[in-house]
């Protein structure tokens, strides 16, 4: 196994900049996941890595060896794409064993290879099927498979669940995590989905126009977003942002014209200073108190035991609420509802997180 370094990765497809120096360390054995919306450049950065695109710009080293400007096949990567690329008129095994076969390994050594990595991802029964005959989350088993048995330094991961249907999704999501506790490769996984950044992952790279928003651990990038970009992009459903003014004395006035109050701020802001709240759905205390205030249910969403409810309030954008569902909330009843200071995120006018005080 082996570390990853990215330094000051620089893309161009003509006129338009894809990376705009990108630098990331994946530690030795770690998860990573970059993650962000279509057209952010987090798989080009990948394709790069694994040699399929040439940088105009920077370096990339997998353990001590600069591998910038190597082919793929010197790298020490796997890679496991989207689309599967499986051959169809190979068997299971046949398509495993392909990459060893090329590389003139040994056929006991390709046969052993093929067999653990079968028993890894539990597919010993498909080794002699064809892919047509294979459902899409057994195809997928494969297409990892054959990444497993070339034992690399490093495996690459582009979107391998969008093609799968929502419940085979998170399944696999579930053995992904269990491939990576066995084997402990160093992985770098790409996806749009946050839910699968949010419960794979090591570490979080979140990147918006081919620049790194925020970097860390996925609960540190949801309870300390760096920005607002970063606050709303991972969590469902999204944070709740209000505009607001500070009111000088840890307090603000919303929109329209609600006071409530603000978390310790290492730079208080000063009387007037244009703000966004942020709370999460979840933080929304619901019922009587001193300092709540009234809305209006709006819409409910059920979801089994849980509901987000969708809160109405003259002046207000919309806020989304999650609840328990009792059975008993409906379009156009009155609610009472309260933003804890200590559970709100608040933003300056450029979008960045204003940093707490230590009294939090």
């Amino acid at each position: 196994m082996a570390g990853l370094s990215i330094r000051d990765a620089r893309k161009s497809f003509g006129d338009t900049e894809v990376l705009k120096g990108v630098s990331i360390d994946v530690a030795d054995g770690e998860f990573a996941v970059i993650v962000g919306p279509s057209g952010c450049g987090k798989s080009t950065l990948l394709r790069a890595v694994a040699g399929l695109e040439e940088l105009d710009g920077g370096s990339i080293a997998i353990g001590e060896r600069d591998v910038t400007a190597l082919a793929p096949s010197e790298r020490g990567i796997a890679m496991v794409f989207q689309s599967y690329a499986l051959y169809p008129h190979l068997t299971v095994r046949e398509n495993m064993a392909f990459a060893l076969r090329i590389a003139k390994a040994d056929k006991r050594a390709i046969d052993e290879a093929v067999r653990r990595a079968a028993a890894i991802l539990n597919i010993e029964e498909l080794l002699d099927r064809k892919p047509a005959a294979l459902s899409g989350g057994q195809r997928q088993r494969v297409a990892i498979g054959r990444a497993i048995v070339r034992a690399p330094q490093l495996f690459l991961f582009d979107e391998p669940l969008s093609n799968l249907d929502a419940d085979l999704r998170v399944r696999m999501r579930y053995e992904f995590a269990e491939l990576h506790r066995a084997l402990g490769t160093t992985t770098l996984y790409v996806t749009h989905d946050q839910v699968e950044a949010m419960t794979l992952a090591d570490r979080i790279i979140v990147l918006r126009d081919g620049r790194i928003e925020q970097v860390g651990p996925p609960r540190e990038l949801y309870e300390r977003p760096a920005n607002l970009f970063v606050a709303q992009f991972l969590g469902s459903p999204r944070m709740n942002i209000l505009a607001a003014t500070a009111t000088g004395d840890g307090a603000a006035t919303l929109a329209d014209g609600q006071r409530i109050a603000l978390p310790t701020l290492a730079a208080p802001p000063a009387a007037g200073t244009p703000l966004s709240v942020g709370i999460r759905p979840e933080d929304i205390d619901v019922g009587e108190a001193p300092d709540a205030f009234a809305f209006t249910i709006a819409f409910v969403e059920r979801l089994g035991g849980l509901a987000t409810v969708h809160l109405r309030r003259d002046g207000l954008e919309p806020l989304a609420c999650q609840l328990r569902d009792d059975g008993n909330l409906a379009e156009g009843q009155a609610l009472m509802a309260r933003l804890p200071a200590d559970r709100l995120h608040l933003f300056d006018v450029q979008g960045n997180s204003c940093v707490r005080g230590r009294a939090e």
